[in-house]
This record gives structure tokens, C-alpha cells and sequence, in this order.
């Protein structure tokens, strides 16, 4: 699998700062973050399903044993194999049922795989979505680390909001807010992703600015 990595540019912390100084103090204080991608996005898709709800060590094993079992996400061994067979390589029920119904797009033609990434992002998600077991979530991770949209940020994303709250001591993160933050940061709102989800890790206090 060809793997690659994200890193935030100058413009866009000297952009992100001027726009939010909230924000830019946090960056000035952890400097440039980088993110690995999995460039090819049919097998971002089933990447992303297989790391739901389990730990970011959980995801790293499964995936390798489902990789490793199925080369390149093999569709049409995908498509073959029981159902028994891919829970033993540590998959749920319902995460083996997802990864087939994405498999069978590449069978079928329903999803444009292979010019994905000349869509627009609302086409994007559009295709992606239909897949059933296959949610916004999913969708807005494979817009980051496969396709590098610079655009994307997460209402639904745990960290995400988790970070908002730290940097910006609320208890909670309205729509309403999270939306005013989407337009300031704008149009990098992807890196900003990338310092907020940085932020709900911090075993530190942040400091309110």
C-alpha cells in the first residue's frame, strides 16, 4: 500500500494564527504537524471502517491481518471469503458486512474509484455515503488522508470536539460554534483538524491565551 505523509505549511499556521490566535498559540508552542496517508482511497475507505471503535493499536493489528489476507484489498477474495473467516482476523459482524458491501463497488463500477479524486468533495460524499455501513465520519477521513482535502473538519469526530474544548475551555461544543470555527479557519480547516485532534491528546493543561 503506498503511503505518504501530510505536513502543515507555513502559510497555513501563518494563516490559521492571524485568524485565531486561540489557535495559533497552541501552534507556535507544538510547531508543524505531519499525518500519514494511505493514498489509494478504496483501500482508505476499508481502513477507516476496520479502525471504528477500536483502539489506534487494535486498528494497527487488524489491518495488518486483513492486508496481509488480502492483498491490495483483493475484492474479489473479499467477496469470496466466509464471513467466519474474516472475524477471525479480529473484524465485527457488522465491520465484515461493510468491508464486502465497499469490496463490491470495485466489482461493480458503483463507486468511481479509480477518478475519485477529481470529483468534488459533495460528489465525493455523495458516492461514499451510499455504500451501506459506510458514514460521514468515514468519509470526511478518507477526504484527509487519502484525497488531502484541505477543507475537511469533523462535527462528528470525538477528538475533534474534545480538542475544541481544551483549547478553548467549554464544556461543550455547540453546532453553532463549531460552525464559526469552520469559517475562521477556513480554507485549511484540515490542518486545524490536525492541531485539535493534537490538542485531545495533550496530557497538559492548555492554557487560555
Amino acid at each position: 500500500m503506498s503511503e505518504d505523509f501530510i505536513k502543515v505549511t507555513q502559510e497555513a499556521i501563518d494563516h490559521l494564527t492571524l485568524k485565531d490566535p486561540i489557535l495559533g498559540a497552541f501552534i507556535a508552542k507544538k510547531g508543524p504537524l505531519s499525518r500519514g496517508t494511505l493514498e489509494d482511497p478504496y483501500l482508505s475507505t476499508i481502513d477507516c471502517i476496520i479502525a471504528q471503535q477500536v483502539s489506534g493499536k487494535a486498528a494497527q493489528s487488524i489491518g495488518k491481518k486483513v492486508f496481509d489476507r488480502f492483498p491490495e484489498g483483493d475484492p474479489t477474495e473479499i467477496l469470496n471469503a466466509s464471513v467466519e473467516e474474516m472475524r477471525a482476523l479480529g473484524l465485527s459482524g457488522s465491520k465484515v458486512s461493510y468491508i464486502k458491501n465497499i469490496a463490491q463497488t470495485k466489482i461493480d463500477g458503483s463507486v468511481q474509484w479509480d477518478i475519485l479524486n477529481s470529483l468534488s468533495t459533495q460528489e465525493i460524499i455523495s458516492q461514499l455515503i451510499a455504500i451501506k455501513g459506510v458514514g460521514l465520519w468515514t468519509v470526511q477521513m478518507v477526504l484527509i488522508f487519502s484525497l488531502k482535502r484541505m477543507d475537511v473538519m469533523s462535527y462528528d469526530d470525538l477528538a475533534i470536539r474534545r480538542g475544541i474544548m481544551r483549547l478553548y475551555h467549554c464544556e461543550k461544543v455547540e453546532k453553532a460554534f463549531f460552525e464559526e470555527l469552520y469559517q475562521r479557519y477556513a480554507p485549511y480547516q484540515t490542518y486545524a483538524s490536525f492541531f485539535l485532534w493534537e490538542a485531545s491528546m495533550s496530557k497538559e493543561a492548555i492554557p487560555y491565551p
